[in-house]
């Protein structure tokens, strides 16, 4: 219950983050997904989305999600520790 909880504040925290569509505009094809106007503060919140989880999963899918981020550097960090190295 925890996890899906967790997942709608991530869903919400984007969505409350996302500029309106100007008039007569199209949403995006579905091909990239476009950056929330505070992408770094997104970013940290679903890393702290993870953090709570804490689990090898939600790590590998912020990786997965944010491989360059400074943050996924962290992330990996905490896989070891769960691994027990």
């Amino acid at each position: 219950m925890e996890l899906r909880r967790t997942a709608q504040l991530l869903a919400l925290t984007f969505l409350a983050m996302s500029p309106a569509l100007p008039s007569g505009a199209t949403e995006a094809s579905g091909t990239e997904m476009q950056k929330p106007p505070d992408y770094e503060r997104a970013v940290r919140a679903e890393f702290e989305a993870v953090k709570a989880e804490n689990t090898g999963e939600a790590y590998e899918r912020f990786i997965r999600r944010h491989p360059g981020h400074p943050l996924a550097a962290e992330a990996r960090k905490a896989i070891l520790r769960l691994r027990g190295r």
